[in-house]
């Protein structure tokens, strides 16, 4: 007989914290009558002992949690110390940017937050309210409590981990005291991770006293884990056809993937995070520069394996990364680039690029398999945006890749990722995938609520998925597609979907902008102030905002946007400021850049 709990519809006021509420959901899963009895007993028990097992969370200040992400890694970092801080005894409120009140910053005694760095330095979308409360001449003092931060980032941008070292400083400056020094982790962050958690926990074991009772978590393995960065789902390829035209610039490819519904779920606006095999004639290429053998032994997080096989999909050899270049050029012994490498901004411009190659054929030095091996980081997931909907597409993950290839230092470039999922992967085969929730990018709650969809390039990827969870759900509201790229004829992605959402009455208007098909360049922004009249008329009729793309096209879209409130609405800079952040605010202007 199945005794799952299959709702609490009817129960009282539940006194549990949704992360406590969840464990004991999945603690008592699957029990039998016998056992569910055994283990009511067990925790009245508990309950009879007394007040000092009752209280025992309690007896110190509560812990909260708190995680800002972008790509996924800062929530990675945060459940990871939530949960080992439960396995401690202590039972700490676990909770996402965008759904944290920063009004209870008041209430907090401990706070714990993961957070990363988007953009030009910018915070992700999901802490907007957040940063906002907190940069506000009504920011409350904050005595009574202590803090950490850790931060994610990557030290190839100027503004590496800026969003923490902002809200350290916040913290700070309304007197609150730091729990433990910020942490500034890089692209390999998971050791310093684990350092810094390790510690979060001694100083709050320390909070605890010695005669308090421990908490014993019921919490049983889940027999379907969780697939993220560390446990990636194996996805099949089904499918990849080209999306441009033979002569377009940009090599633009949809590929679809087979997944599992029951373990990968996934909403319209959520990325993908994908691994990939490195480019088999770039590593004979390397191996040849370096005098290196692709047989040669290595060790490699503690796995033995081949030289070859750490360089085919475990190591990063097309984004060069500062780091590397410090460490190689202790090796090389070069004085231009020892000059490079010790300069922040000429460092960050030489890797902009570079792969690695580059890196060893310029500056060549002496180095071992295992030396090589050490000195290069772990290959980064690459995020693309869904370009699906799981609503219309159960077992299929749809994304659109742009082949990422250039010229320079005297040879051609070609993207890892892109290179791989646009040329290399064939129909069959397998790489590792996880899906990066990305709450800051939904569909409005109502679906009869107008939208109007921004977007360049690739970022009419998400649209597509929008699209297609409306039509399967029979949205009523409106819909406004804004694209732009360069040329009609050549880069028009989607352009038969569009087409055939426009005679459906499922896409209300289509205004582009292609740069290239006219004398002097249009943009999506200058399309947008065209049509301000009708754009403001849907903002004002309760329309929905989406912007999608890169961080300049980002920029000129909002800087085009607060120019037609104040030529439509007739208000002054400020208040059109004002009334910018009033959209964010009730989630109608919502952004999704890299």
């Amino acid at each position: 007989m199945d005794n799952t709990a299959k709702t609490l519809d009817g129960f009282p006021s539940i006194p549990l914290e949704g992360l406590q509420l969840s464990r004991l959901q999945q603690a008592v899963e699957g029990l039998n009558n016998q056992q569910l009895t055994w283990a009511s007993g067990y925790l009245a028990g508990l309950g009879a002992l007394g007040p000092s097992v009752a209280k025992a969370p309690n007896q110190i200040p509560g812990v909260t949690i708190l995680y800002a992400t972008q790509g996924g890694n800062a929530r990675s970092v945060a459940e990871a110390l939530a949960e080992n801080a439960t396995a401690q005894g202590l039972a700490p409120r676990l909770v996402s940017a965008d759904s944290y009140r920063p009004k209870d910053l008041t209430k907090e005694q401990l706070l714990v937050v993961v957070i990363s760095t988007q953009g030009e330095g910018e915070p992700p979308e999901s802490a907007y309210d957040l940063f906002k409360y907190l940069r506000g001449d009504r920011a409350p003092r904050l005595e009574g409590l202590r803090y950490a931060v850790f931060g994610l980032g990557d030290s190839s941008y100027e503004q590496f981990c800026q969003a923490a070292r902002e809200l350290d400083e916040l913290l700070g400056n309304q007197g609150a005291g730091s729990l433990l020094d910020r942490i500034d982790a890089d692209v390999d962050y998971q050791q310093a991770a684990a350092n810094w958690q390790d510690r979060i926990l001694s100083e709050l074991g320390e909070l605890q006293p010695s005669d308090q009772a421990r908490i014993i978590p019921l919490q049983r393995e889940s027999a379907t884990p969780r697939h993220d960065r560390n446990n990636p789902f194996q996805a099949a390829l089904l499918a990849r056809h080209r999306i441009t035209t033979a002569d377009a610039v940009c090599n633009v490819q949809h590929i679809s993937l087979e997944i599992d519904p029951a373990v990968i779920r996934y909403r319209p606006g959520d990325a993908l995070g994908l691994y990939f095999q490195n480019d088999p004639a770039l590593i004979e290429e390397l191996l040849a520069l370096a005098g290196l053998a692709a047989e040669a032994p290595v060790s490699l997080d503690g796995e033995c394996m081949t030289l070859g096989q750490a360089l085919g999909g475990r190591l990063e050899l097309t984004q060069l990364h500062p780091g590397v270049v410090k460490a190689w050029t202790a090796l090389a012994a070069d004085q231009a680039l020892d000059t490079i490498s010790r300069d922040g901004e000429k460092l960050r411009t030489f890797v902009q690029d570079r792969q690695f190659i580059d890196l060893l054929q310029a500056y060549p030095a002496g180095v071992d398999a295992q030396g090589l091996v050490e000195i290069l980081h772990a290959q980064q997931p690459r995020l693309y945006s869904i370009a699906s909907s799981q609503t219309a597409y159960e077992d299929e993950i749809h994304l659109s890749v742009a082949a990422l290839r250039y010229r320079g230092h005297g040879r051609d470039h070609l993207g890892g990722a892109s290179g791989y999922l646009t040329q290399r992967i064939s129909e069959g085969d397998a790489l590792g995938v996880y899906v990066v929730e990305n709450p800051a990018f939904r569909l409005p709650a109502s679906a009869d609520s107008p939208i109007i969809m921004i977007g360049a390039g690739t970022g009419i990827a998400p649209y597509r998925a929008f699209l297609q969870e409306r039509e399967a759900l029979g949205s009523a509201g409106g819909s406004w597609l804004v694209f732009g790229n360069r040329h009609f004829q050549r880069d028009f992605l989607y352009q038969t979907d569009w087409l055939a959402y426009r005679k459906a009455g499922l896409l209300n208007r289509i205004t582009t902008a292609f740069s290239r098909d006219e004398g002097a360049r249009t943009y999506v922004q200058a399309r947008l102030y065209e049509e301000r009249a009708e754009l403001y008329r849907w903002l004002q009729e309760g329309a929905h905002l989406y912007v999608c793309g890169g961080v300049e096209m980002a920029q000129g879209v909002h800087q085009s946007l607060l120019a037609i409130v104040q030529d439509q609405g007739g208000l002054a800079e400020q208040a059109a400021v004002e009334y910018t952040e009033t959209l964010r605010e009730q989630g109608r202007y919502q952004r999704d850049v890299y």
